[in-house]
């Protein structure tokens, strides 16, 4: 059973808030959201985070599912400059297509599979090593 904890009952350090109010961006209103309740560090058991089949079962239902964080923008400044970004045995290519443009692909060619890109770099087009 969950047990409710005051907010002002936090960890101490910086508070998420904190770190909006110093973001250099202007910050959407729904990010500041924030709600009442806090749960405590005991409403989910330790194995939730640490066996194989909770890995396995959030890899089939969730990774694939949700937005994720590859990189930040500033990463990959410049129009042609890419970043690998692997998660749960899957790989892509996020890269800058124009100044004001990110696009994301399979890091894999379409005919053969093969791996498009071992390491973050630059390139004017993005082509098989095995079919040039």
């Amino acid at each position: 059973m969950a047990v409710l904890r005051d907010v002002e009952s936090r960890s101490p350090g910086v508070t998420y808030q904190q770190l909006l109010d110093e973001d250099t961006h202007p910050v959407p209103d729904v990010l500041r959201l924030e709600s009442s309740k806090s749960f405590g560090p005991d409403e989910f058991p330790i194995t939730r985070y640490t066996t194989r089949e909770w890995h396995e079962a959030e890899k089939e239902n969730l990774w694939s599912r949700v937005w994720q964080y590859a990189c930040r923008a500033d990463e990959i400044p410049e129009v042609g400059d890419y970043y690998v970004y692997e998660i749960v045995g899957r790989s892509y290519v996020v890269m800058r297509s124009s100044d004001d443009e990110i696009k994301a692909y399979p890091n894999a060619c379409l005919h053969r599979g093969r791996r498009l890109k071992d390491y973050d770099g630059r390139c004017s087009e993005i082509r098989c090593p095995f079919h040039g």
